[in-house]
């Protein structure tokens, strides 16, 4: 194969490694990346066609891994494309993403201090040492480069952002505050800047102001589910429910099985009193994400609302069998204790106030209690098989009359 058909199937392949990655299909991605990869590390790396595509095959490459959770191999990807195109921005951005994410922060910031001896005006750089600085409590070293990178930078968006971040978290929100509004005054499209403004204002209590800066971000066509999420968590907040429905419902129309989206929505409903129908949503919510022990106990607490015992005690022993050892897991067995005492005391009310229920439960005791959506454990059927209900008292009013 000549260099010109390698380049243009290599193209190819990248190509629809870029699709699959568009449909976060990240080992068909992979694949396709490691083939060009292969194919092209066999060539010179002296031909410059060649060098661009290997590293962005590299590059795709460690990007899947990262997606996949596979940290320590996307930095030995990574570090190859580096090898190749030492300044490569993607690359360098994977390669410290990965270091960050495993936690090694003190080799990151050698790394990036290392990159900014040869890339002294490279402002993203700076923001990553800011970054990082911020991590390890740096603080002058930190605040030093979010100098550097605001100065160097021009009217971007991000180095504001980060600043307004690393400011917060030091405690300056004031100062954080004044920032981004500087930024906004600079770039006052940005739904970036907008949006961290609002989040800032939220964490501040200042929710009005808030819902006023999403707004913004909503103007400027930045409409999306996490926005929708925000607003809907403000608006729920300060007590404006259908505001916050409507929020929440434009959001699941982009994403319809949002986890976070359908939660909100479920606890949105119990708020208007809607309780049936927050269990309807957290229902859909159990069928995304069946093994989170947090949704099974907010499922099982909206059977238990609604009167679904059986429904409820099984929800709740999921959830002890999904968090076992928790103390989510020892909040449900609580509350399994006392709703297993609550459906006892349920049986013998109701077998006082309803003869055919009682003729049942002396006939057949479990085919009885199933019928009326009892689940008892293994203690409480012991109690009804030993209990003679046909000398139960009857309550005052009740007809006496048995069917046989």
């Amino acid at each position: 194969m000549g260099q010109t058909d390698l380049i243009s199937s290599s193209q190819a392949l990248l190509d629809e490694a870029k699709q699959f990655m568009e449909q976060n299909h990240w080992q068909q991605a992979e694949e396709r990346f490691k083939q060009v990869a292969r194919k092209l590390a066999r060539k010179s790396l002296r031909s410059e066609n060649v060098k661009p595509l290997l590293t962005k095959a590299l590059t795709g490459w460690a990007r899947c891994l990262i997606e996949k959770g596979q940290l320590p191999d996307a930095i030995k990807i990574a570090r190859r494309a580096l090898s190749i195109m030492p300044s490569y921005e993607e690359a360098q951005n994977l390669f410290l993403n990965a270091l960050v994410g495993l936690g090694k922060w003190q080799e990151a910031i050698r790394q990036v201090k290392r990159w900014l001896k040869r890339q002294k005006e490279n402002w993203k750089l700076h923001l990553w040492a800011a970054r990082i600085d911020a991590q390890l409590e740096n603080w002058t070293d930190a605040i030093q480069h979010l100098a550097l990178a605001l100065r160097l930078s021009g009217n971007q968006a991000e180095p504001y952002e980060v600043a307004a971040q690393i400011l917060e978290r030091k405690g300056e929100t004031k100062r954080a505050l004044l920032l981004l509004k500087k930024g906004i005054e600079q770039i006052p499209d940005s739904p970036a800047l907008w949006f961290t403004l609002g989040q800032l204002q939220r964490n501040l209590g200042k929710f009005r102001e808030a819902l006023e800066s999403f707004e913004q971000v909503l103007k400027l066509g930045h409409d999306t589910p996490i926005v929708r999420e925000v607003m809907g968590q403000i608006c729920s907040e300060i007590g404006l429910i259908d505001k916050a429905l409507e929020h929440v419902l434009k959001g699941l129309e982009q994403d319809p099985e949002s986890p976070n989206l359908l939660d909100l929505l479920s606890f949105i409903y119990l708020q208007k009193g809607l309780t049936r129908e927050a269990l309807q949503v957290m229902q859909r919510l159990v069928r995304i994400a069946p093994t989170d022990p947090v949704i099974q106990f907010k499922l099982a607490t909206l059977h238990h609302q609604v009167g679904n015992y059986a429904q409820a005690v099984m929800a709740y022993q999921r959830t002890i069998a999904l968090a076992l050892g928790t103390e989510l897991a020892k909040e449900a067995q609580q509350i399994l204790e006392v709703l297993d005492r609550h459906q006892l005391e349920q049986v013998f009310m109701l077998s006082m106030e309803d003869p055919i229920f009682r003729t049942k439960l002396i006939r057949n005791p479990q085919e009885a209690l199933l019928e009326k959506g009892f689940l008892l454990s293994e203690s409480s059927l012991e109690v009804i098989h030993n209990t003679d209900f046909s000398q139960m008292p009857k309550r005052h009013g009740t007809p006496q009359r048995f069917v046989s």
